[in-house]
């Protein structure tokens, strides 16, 4: 089976492609943007079939999906950090929706030339429901989309132009939306990985023993990045007639239980000093989902318990500094 990752040296790409390596008899495809800062995904070197793209040239994209010819694809290549969205909405909106409508047109091209299509997963977000009342959680699929951040409405349009395409010209696509998902590579731009990268620095002498927090009563729902990406792989077989699906813990942490977790797995002591523009205005209280139709479509559950998810990410950081310094 041929596969095509796109943003495959990320995060969650580099999850991805391992998850398919130990899978075994898959071909894998993916695009990255700048060859030379694919450090994900440099221990697997030689093992996959890496293509430069960037999704927002359409014409690049139809070309390369016309040349692999691939029977799956899966769209991870986007812009995923919700700040950056609001500094940079336009750029966003072309790189989340239209770089997602570059593969779903390339994908219906493909069935126009040889009557199959790859199918296609599309990775909308949680962060389409926006902010919702705790007694109306956990959501579900059938929640209203409510996006409160550009990021979170160019999620929110893609996951709906998505489904079009299926409705409307037969592209086989399957809509994702993911949970704060968590797990070693992630960017410190997000907060576990953030907080588990400040406590490496303490650990290994490198600054001051003081964490900078935000809001740590938030209460978030968190799934092991290797657990996503199963769910994932396992939705191209599912049993069901649904395009949509929440992939998600059902479980709420607050911030602070993450701090405390990692004083538990680092052994330090520190302080914690509240920062203002750690804060965001419209962040939600609570979120948490049900996962309940992805685990009657595919048998899926979570797997990874938390603290060792951020045990990981601990290790991961301090190999990290240590290997730069």
């Amino acid at each position: 089976m041929r596969v095509l990752i796109t943003g495959i040296d990320g995060f969650v790409g580099s999850h991805m492609a391992e998850l398919l390596l130990r899978e075994g008899g898959v071909e894998i495809h993916g695009t990255v943007l700048e060859p030379r800062e694919s450090h994900h995904i440099r221990h697997l070197e030689g093992r996959l079939a890496l293509h430069r793209l960037d999704i927002d040239d359409p014409a690049a994209v139809e070309q390369l999906v016309a040349r692999v010819a691939p029977e799956r694809i899966i769209h991870l290549a986007g812009q995923a950090f919700v700040p950056t969205s609001i500094s940079h909405p336009g750029k966003t909106y072309r790189t989340n929706v239209m770089g997602g409508v570059s593969i779903l047109d390339a994908s219906r091209s493909q069935f126009q030339r040889q009557g199959t299509s790859p199918s296609v997963l599309i990775v909308s977000s949680a962060e389409v429901y926006g902010p919702v009342d705790p007694a109306h959680q956990p959501l579900t699929e059938q929640m209203p989309l409510q996006p409160r951040s550009p990021y979170a409405a160019s999620k929110a349009a893609i996951d709906l132009i998505g489904q079009d395409y299926q409705r409307t010209f037969g592209v086989d696509v399957v809509v994702v939306r993911p949970f704060n998902h968590v797990g070693p590579r992630q960017s410190p731009v997000f907060v576990c990985s953030d907080f588990a990268r400040q406590f490496a620095r303490i650990a290994l002498g490198k600054c001051e023993s003081r964490i900078h927090v935000g809001n740590l009563e938030s209460r978030r729902d968190f799934t092991d990045v290797r657990d996503v990406v199963r769910a994932y792989w396992l939705l191209f077989s599912r049993n069901s007639m649904h395009r949509v699906f929440n992939v998600c813990s059902a479980t709420t942490v607050s911030i602070l239980e993450i701090v405390s977790l990692l004083k538990e797995i680092s052994g330090v002591s520190v302080e914690l000093v509240t920062e203002q523009n750690r804060i965001r205005p419209s962040e939600a209280t609570l979120t948490v989902g049900s996962y309940d139709r992805l685990h009657e479509a595919t048998g899926w559950a979570p797997a990874f318990v938390l603290r060792q998810t951020l045990s990981d990410v601990f290790a991961y950081w301090k190999a990290e500094i240590a290997a730069a310094a």
